[in-house]
C-alpha cells in the first residue's frame, strides 16, 4: 500500500536520533501524530515502511539489521505498570494507535537517567534490573513523561527503545506504561504493535511473510 504524504526517510532519521540513543540527553522515544484522515491499513503501511527504513539506518550505524520479534493487533483496555516488553537485549517497540473513544494515557520513564543521576540508585540498580518496575513510582517522578494530547481522535505512532540494560549498554531503553482512564468494553481501543530486535543476522524472508500478514489481517486479539 502507498504511504501517502509521509516522508518516511525524514521520520526515520528523526527516530534514529531520538530513539536509538546511546546517551540520556535524548528521550529514547518519539510520538508521531498522523491526523484523522487515515485508515488502519494506511497506519500499518506507515509502520512497516518506517521499520524497514530504520533497518537501513541501523545497518549503517550499528552494523545490525532490524528483525521482527512480533507483529500483532489487539484491543487494549487494561492498564499496565512501567515495564519493558519481552524481546531481545536490543529491541524497539512501535505502537500504532487507531482513533478510539476509550480515554487512555501513555507514560515513559527514563530509568537510565534515574540510575545515572540519583545517588541512591547506584550501578546495582541496573545490575539487578527487572523488566517490570515494582518499586514506588514516585522515585521515578522527575524522569516520567506523559505524552501530550494522547486522547485526540487521530492515528498515532509511538516508537520506544525497549532495550534491556542488563545485557546491553549500547542502546539505552526506557520504561512505558498505559493507563486506561475509563475502560468501556462496548467500544474498541485498537493498538497495532510491533517489536523488532536489532540483530546481526538477516531474517528478511521471514520478516516479509510477517509483514504481509500484519498488513492484510482483520484479526484483533483480546
Amino acid at each position: 500500500m502507498e504511504v501517502k504524504e509521509v516522508n518516511i526517510k525524514k521520520i526515520a532519521k528523526y527516530c534514529l536520533e531520538n530513539v536509538f540513543r546511546t546517551n540520556t540527553d535524548l528521550p529514547g522515544f518519539v510520538y508521531l501524530d498522523f491526523g484523522e484522515n487515515r485508515t488502519s491499513p494506511e497506519l500499518r503501511a506507515i509502520m512497516v515502511a518506517l521499520k524497514n527504513e530504520l533497518s537501513t539506518f541501523t545497518l549503517k550505524k550499528f552494523n545490525k539489521e532490524l528483525s521482527y520479534h512480533w507483529l500483532v493487533r489487539f484491543d487494549q483496555q487494561v492498564s499496565t505498570p512501567f515495564h519493558l516488553d519481552n524481546a531481545e537485549n536490543q529491541s524497539f517497540l512501535m505502537l500504532g494507535y487507531q482513533p478510539s473513544e476509550v480515554e487512555s494515557e501513555l507514560y515513559i520513564a527514563d530509568y537510565h537517567k534515574y540510575a545515572n543521576e540519583n545517588k541512591e540508585a547506584s550501578e546495582d540498580y541496573l545490575k539487578n534490573f527487572t523488566p517490570v518496575f515494582k518499586e514506588d513510582e514516585t522515585i521515578l517522578k522527575p524522569y516520567i513523561t506523559k505524552l501530550a494530547s494522547f486522547d485526540k481522535p487521530t492515528y498515532k505512532i509511538v516508537i520506544i527503545n525497549n532495550s534491556n540494560p542488563k545485557q546491553s549498554r549500547e542502546t539505552l531503553g526506557v520504561f512505558h506504561k498505559a493507563k486506561i482512564v475509563k475502560p468501556d468494553l462496548n467500544k474498541s481501543r485498537i493498538v497495532n504493535s510491533m517489536i523488532f530486535n536489532m540483530l546481526s543476522k538477516d531474517n528478511n524472508i521471514e520478516d516479509q511473510k510477517k509483514e504481509h500478514a500484519f498488513l492484510n489481517t482483520d484479526i484483533i486479539s483480546k
